[in-house]
Formats: C-alpha cells, structure tokens, sequence
C-alpha cells in the first residue's frame, strides 16, 4: 500500500482519538455530578493525553475491522458515525450510577455496552448499509458485460494468479472465521463462566491469578468485541455465499453467534455460581490439606484471654465488658500459622473467654477469606450474607472457614 493511500487512515486514527479524549471530559463530567464528587477529582489535561495511547491502540483495531468487513469504506462516513456513538458511550459510561439506581442489576450491561458502542457499532451499521446497497443494485446485462470485458486486454499471467488466490479463499474461506470463532472464545474462558478456574485457584489458595484474567479481560474488552462483530457480519453477508444449505446455515449461526453471546454473558448470569461460593469449596481441600489444626489449637491453649485483647471496656449502664482484637505481627505468628502465609493474624476471645485466632487472606480488592479456630465448644456464628456481611461453613468442632464480601 503506497505511502498516500496509508495517510487518510494515519488522520482518522489521529482524529478519532482526539474525539474519544474529549468524550474522556464528558464522561468524567457526569461521574463528578453523578456521584457527587468534589471538583477537585475531576480528570486533569494530563490524564486526558495519558489515556490518548490506549485510544490509538482502539481506533486501530476499529479501523482493521471495517476494512476487513466494510466494502469501499467510507473513512468519512465511519468517523461520523464513530463521533456520534463515542459521545453516547460516554453518556452511557457517565450516568453509570444513576442506572444503578434506576435499573439496579442491569447497571452492568449498559456500562459494557458503553465501552464497545464507539467502536463496533459504526462498523456495523456500514457493513449492513453497504450490504443492502450491493444487494439493490441491478444486475448487469451479459451482453452487454461480454462485450465490455471483450475490449480489454488479456494478460494471462494475471488472470492466473487471480484465479489461484480465487481458488485458495473459495477453498479455505472459514479459516478467519474459525481463527475469530477461537479468539472469542478463549477470550470468553478468561472471565471462568463455569467457575472451573475459580476451584483451582481455591485449591491452591491463589486467588490472584483470578485477577490477572479479569484485568486482561477488561483490557481486550474492546478487541475482542470487534472480533464478533466481525464474525457476526461474516455470518450475515459471506456464509451464504458458501453454506447454500439453509438450515445448516441456520443452525452455524445459532451454534456460533448465539452460542459464543451466551458463552460471553454467562459469567454475568445467575445460572453462574458465585465466584467465592466456588472458591470456598476449593480453599476448604485446601486447609484440609496445609493446616495443623491441633497444632494452631495447643497454640491457643498456652494463651490467656488478657493475651488475645489490646484493651477491655467496661460499659457504665449495663456492666457488660466488650474487647478489641489484637493484630499480630508476622514475627509473633507461631510456626504452624505462618507456613499458611495469611495476610493477617488476629487474636480475640469467644463468648466463652476462651481464646481464638482468625487468619484472614485476600484485599479489598480480591475480596477476603480465611480461617478461623478456636476451642472446640466454640459454635459456627451463622452466615450473614448482607452488606459486609460473611458466609462461613464449618470444617471442623470450633474452626470454620468463611469470606467477606467488600
């Protein structure tokens, strides 16, 4: 491709993504009103230009989609409608929080959709446009075209060349659509529909792989959306060219596009486990497996309840005594509690006085979990699965495992 026809689309990446950092103002516009933040967590110039890479990085990929699937594209045409629907997008992506009040768990769709609308829908729209234009326009006469393509010089050379790249792609012409069909997929697996991933990550205690998949996961959102619009309008204009069956065709279409689409959104649905409940029952083989449970409880045996408190209150109305617990450092953890590597260690007393230990893992981020043991008498409190509540299931007499939802 010659250096002036490259130009045009240098300038529309360029001009597209200067659109989209202005949208970037909007968008963090209506996230200060939406959710009543200060005027000094507004987006400074300097994170606009930051974020202008990322947008070129996306405006690229845009631009390789609708050359892929849009015929005689229309750079014109596509940074129109592609200005129309980033300005959407950041309304859609601004007023997050207001959704959350009106629609309440269909927040989340709209805010995915906010983020792919830019850049694959006016892929789309010029495809099917372009499509219906093709299909409307009159068939010519074969006379009149013998004739016409008689006035031309033969070159035979080329004709066989023509022939034989005609030949490969009429041979292989579902190879791009298994190569999208594949990316789409394994993208769908980063965000574990089925929660397989979730358990072994249990098993091993390492829920931290979980978060590298989400983070790649949001970071090939935009990509891999445009890969299925590809693929859907591959499904649309060039299947029937090749599959002139059409209930086989049909049935493709519903096997791939809908199948990959529910495949997507499952993750999202309640059909899906709860990651944790999943994670739970992994970490449970696990501390079955890794901890010494008569060792942490010889352990809480050589304490005194005055050693588990940093301070007790007594309480002037009613003469009830209440406690805070005591954080250990790393250095006091007994062996038996630091081969588990916990986060934090945390001494405090049951309803009985007598001692007990909680180890807590995870972030605020990742969510915590962890382990709890004490004597044996000690009951399991009930779960209490409500804002920043716990769910907790009992291994053992007095030690039961629990996370935190925060």
């Amino acid at each position: 491709m010659r250096i002036a026809k490259i130009v045009p689309y240098v300038i529309y990446i360029i001009a597209f993504s200067f659109v989209c950092s202005l949208a970037s103002v909007l968008h963090t516009a209506l996230t200060v009103w939406s959710w009543d933040y200060s005027v000094g967590s507004f987006t400074s110039v300097s994170d606009i230009i930051r974020q202008f890479p990322e947008y070129i990085f996306y405006a690229v990929l845009q631009v390789i989609a609708a050359l892929l699937t849009v015929r005689q594209l229309s750079l014109r045409k596509l940074f129109y409608l592609s200005c129309i629907f980033c300005f959407i997008s950041a309304l859609l992506v601004g007023l997050h929080h207001q959704m959350v009040k009106v629609f309440s768990g269909l927040s989340f769709p709209f805010l995915l959709i906010g983020q792919v609308l830019p850049y694959v829908a006016p892929v789309i729209i010029l495809a099917l446009i372009r499509r219906k234009k093709i299909d409307s326009e009159p068939v010519p006469d074969i006379e009149e075209g013998t004739r016409w393509v008689s006035t031309k010089p033969e070159v035979a050379s080329d004709n066989v060349t023509t022939g034989k790249i005609k030949a490969l792609y009429m041979r292989y012409w579902c190879v791009f659509d298994i190569f999208l069909i594949i990316v789409v997929f394994c993208y769908g697996t980063l965000h574990d529909p089925f929660g397989f991933m979730m358990y072994v990550c249990g098993l091993y205690n390492q829920l931290a792989i979980m978060a590298v998949m989400t983070f790649i996961w949001v970071i090939w959102l935009v990509p891999v959306a445009l890969c299925y619009g590809v693929l859907l309008l591959r499904s649309i204009i060039s299947w029937p060219r090749h599959i002139k069956k059409k209930s086989v065709l049909l049935l493709l279409r519903l096997l791939v596009i809908f199948g990959l689409g529910a495949y997507l959104v499952l993750p999202f649905t309640p059909v899906r486990p709860h990651g944790f409940n999943v994670y739970i029952k992994g970490f449970e083989k696990y501390i079955r497996a890794k901890a010494d449970i008569a060792g942490i409880r010889s352990w809480l045996d050589t304490l005194e309840p005055d050693d588990c408190v940093v301070y007790n209150i007594t309480n002037a109305h009613d003469g009830t005594k209440s406690s805070s617990p005591k954080d250990l450092q790393e250095q006091e953890w007994p062996e038996v509690i630091s081969t588990l590597k916990p986060r934090y260690v945390t001494l405090s007393v049951d309803a009985d006085k007598h001692p007990k230990v909680r180890l807590n893992w995870g972030s605020g981020f990742l969510g915590s979990w962890g382990l709890v043991v004490g004597n044996e008498a000690m009951p399991t409190p009930e779960s209490d699965l409500s804002q920043y509540g716990e769910y907790r299931r009992e291994i053992h007499k007095g030690t039961y495992i629990w996370y935190g939802i925060e």
